[in-house]
């Protein structure tokens, strides 16, 4: 019901725009004038007018369509979790509040568990997220994130998250008049969008089947083979797309236990294998945006296997991550499985880009002063 009114809202929404099919000029990104193109460029009218609705379906589907809450979280954390494991490409953001030293938030998820215990079933969240790393085509020092965290299992959890982005996809294709104007992969674009709106199901492959498929294919240089377990580059997650020759996303699960954050649940069939999915995408044109957009697992229920794992990676301390192993004791404890989506990563994807910067109105990329 809600789609048949915002298709009608973003037939209205083009009348702010120049008549014609003449396309947007995205304006050369400079962090000194890039307050004056948010004025005055065309280009970035239509993304607030693209972005706006991804928004709008987002809630419209976690809140009415799965019965999630919205949950409002905190900007900084003692606990981070993204850059656990040896296997990830993230750093904290670290900042002194007064004399205390804390993270700025690099994802929800630490938030959302514990509320699961109050009776919640589902909670998500449309929010920032921080990071410290390097800023590149795919990583941008904040960026926004769509996260959920549910009562249940992995299983559970992945057909909500193919609904999500058949969703997307059909947000995508109905505001395709828009597209045109900023992209110029538009007729792709809606192709592709129609073929992901019709999957009902998307395939899924295991970690190390994807190894055995690019070491048969020459590609090994695209796997980082450790004494501690291995890691695809994002090279090697696209360079297994066009191997497999698919035109929808693909779930590449069963990672290495080591390489992979500590609350991912172990796989009880294999103990050095985690329960746990990325959802990988395929560039729609050559050199554009691809490979993950989606991570998701299944969290760790046991508390020894807890400690296992933070003594196997690298022997992290559980000092900081205490209250959260505790949570594994109380009572009313389950199982919670979560994922998160980089919304400028599927924006990216979608229009064909090569950089996630251009699909953003406030890029943040460390080092570099941006007004405002």
């Amino acid at each position: 019901m809600l789609l048949k009114k915002l298709k009608k809202e973003i037939i209205g929404d083009d009348s702010i725009f120049k008549k014609g099919n003449k396309k947007y000029k995205m304006p050369e990104y400079c962090p000194n004038k890039h307050y004056k193109h948010l004025c005055d460029s065309d280009y970035y009218r239509a993304l607030i007018v693209l972005r706006h609705y991804i928004k709008i379906i987002s809630d419209f589907y976690f809140s009415e369509k799965q019965k999630a809450k919205n949950i409002d979280l905190f900007m900084f954390t003692p606990s981070i979790s993204s850059p656990m494991g040896p296997g990830s490409d993230s750093k904290p953001v670290p900042i002194k509040f007064g004399n205390l030293k804390t993270f700025l938030v690099d994802s929800s998820q630490f938030g959302f568990e514990p509320l699961l215990l109050n009776g919640l079933e589902k909670v998500y969240c449309y929010l920032p997220s921080m990071r410290g790393e390097d800023s590149d085509k795919r990583h941008l020092n904040q960026f926004y994130h769509c996260e959920m965290e549910m009562k249940g299992r992995l299983d559970d959890l992945l057909p909500i998250v193919e609904g999500y982005i058949r969703t997307l996809a059909e947000v995508i294709f109905t505001m395709n008049n828009i597209v045109k104007k900023i992209s110029e992969n538009s007729e792709k674009t809606r192709r592709y969008m129609e073929v992901i709106m019709r999957t009902k199901e998307f395939p899924k492959i295991t970690f190390d089947e994807a190894i055995d498929i690019l070491v048969k294919n020459d590609k090994r240089e695209l796997v980082n083979f450790t004494s501690h377990g291995n890691d695809i580059s994002c090279e090697g997650e696209i360079e297994l797309m066009k191997i497999l020759k698919v035109t929808t996303p693909i779930w590449l699960t069963d990672f290495d236990r080591d390489r992979v954050p500590f609350y991912q649940k172990p796989n009880p069939k294999n103990p050095n294998k985690t329960i746990n999915a990325d959802l990988l995408f395929p560039p729609i044109v050559e050199n554009s945006f691809g490979g993950e957009v989606v991570g998701s697992g299944q969290r760790q229920d046991n508390v020894n296997e807890i400690y296992e794992s933070l003594k196997r990676q690298e022997n992290i301390s559980p000092k900081p991550y205490e209250w959260y192993i505790d949570l594994r004791k109380q009572p009313n404890y389950k199982t919670t499985s979560g994922f998160g989506l980089g919304i400028e990563r599927f924006i990216a994807w979608s229009l064909g880009k090569d950089n996630i910067r251009d699909v953003i109105l406030y890029p943040r990329i460390k080092n570099i002063e941006t007004r405002p």
